[in-house]
């Protein structure tokens, strides 16, 4: 089997590593809390004490981190974290075939592959959607860019974390088509937010007429326990996704029209869950992340959102 190294096991890591043990793959792990890795070690995982210690003993090396600065960090080092000459690229052997499955940019993973293929090493960028749930349940959707032979290589290890893994195109294709999702996916929910708002606002229960517009197919949409969108991730979307989406042109870059308003943001009273980062302006409306949870619990009045 092959040997494997997990950098990442938080929520989704954490999954995606535990199927690569299952299938019986030798596989180390770092993550920067030990305590979230302890599950995996326990089952048989091999802890390293950094990012290079990993790579250094794998054939295989998959980053699932949280944003494009760690992706950055653990792959180049140069930081009091991982020093230079300590990171994924300096220390994996000649031969391997990296993984970054982190939400990141387009021109970071261009970077990074420019930089492993200068040390005969091949770098893919793989980002995944489907949450925390297709984590747990080998569901991920799975997006590559890169090299197309290295891909073909490892498509039996992302098989065991997905249920489908595409090849896109060359290095950063895989990020370029996961922004385009985000993009979709976060202007989808906006306009939920303001149908639902309108709906509420005529009288009519909102819970009732998402599950009209749907036509009976909720699963369709997302959703959250109360049986409407989770606004929650509107804000994440924006603040972590658009934003990099809309990069200057000599950046790899495109005008973004629908994305143009995931703006910092102050948070609202009451965003006990901090997740009022960014607002949303369709149609003149300014929704904050936060603000629209609390129309979903119906406590938007007096929080100081312009709906």
């Amino acid at each position: 089997m092959t040997a494997i190294g997990f950098i990442g096991t938080g929520v989704m890591g954490r999954s995606m590593a535990g199927h690569l043990l299952t299938a019986g793959h030798a596989v180390h792990v770092f993550n920067r809390t030990r305590a979230k890795a302890q599950p995996l070690v326990e089952r048989g995982a091999v802890w390293h004490d950094a990012p290079g210690g990993v790579a250094a003993t794998a054939d295989v090396v998959i980053t699932m981190v949280g944003m494009p600065a760690d992706v950055e960090e653990v792959y180049l080092g140069g930081t009091a974290a991982v020093p230079k000459g300590h990171g994924i690229i300096d220390r994996t052997r000649p031969g391997a075939i990296l993984i970054d499955m982190t939400t990141s940019s387009p021109a970071l993973a261009a970077r990074i592959a420019a930089a492993a293929a200068a040390r005969g090493l091949v770098a893919l960028d793989a980002p995944v959607t489907g949450g925390d749930v297709g984590a747990r349940n080998a569901a991920l959707v799975i997006m590559v860019g890169g090299d197309a032979e290295a891909f073909a290589r490892v498509q039996p290890i992302l098989a065991l974390m997905g249920k489908s893994a595409t090849h896109l195109g060359p290095a950063g294709a895989g990020q370029r088509c996961k922004l385009a999702n985000q993009v979709a996916v976060a202007i989808g929910m906006v306009a939920w937010c303001e149908a639902l708002a309108h709906a509420q606002a005529g009288g009519l229960d909102p819970v009732v007429v998402q599950r009209v517009i749907a036509g009976g197919r909720p699963a369709a949409w997302p959703r959250a326990p109360g049986g409407l969108i989770d606004p929650r991730s509107c804000g994440r979307i924006s603040s972590r996704h658009i934003h990099r989406h809309r990069a200057p042109p000599d950046r790899g870059g495109i005008p973004c029209p629908g994305g143009r308003p995931g703006r910092p943001h102050r948070a609202c009273k009451g965003d006990r869950h901090g997740v009022a980062e960014s607002r949303f302006s369709a149609g003149g409306g300014v929704v904050g992340g936060g603000c629209l949870r609390g129309f979903f619990h119906g406590r938007l009045a007096g929080r100081g959102c312009e709906l």
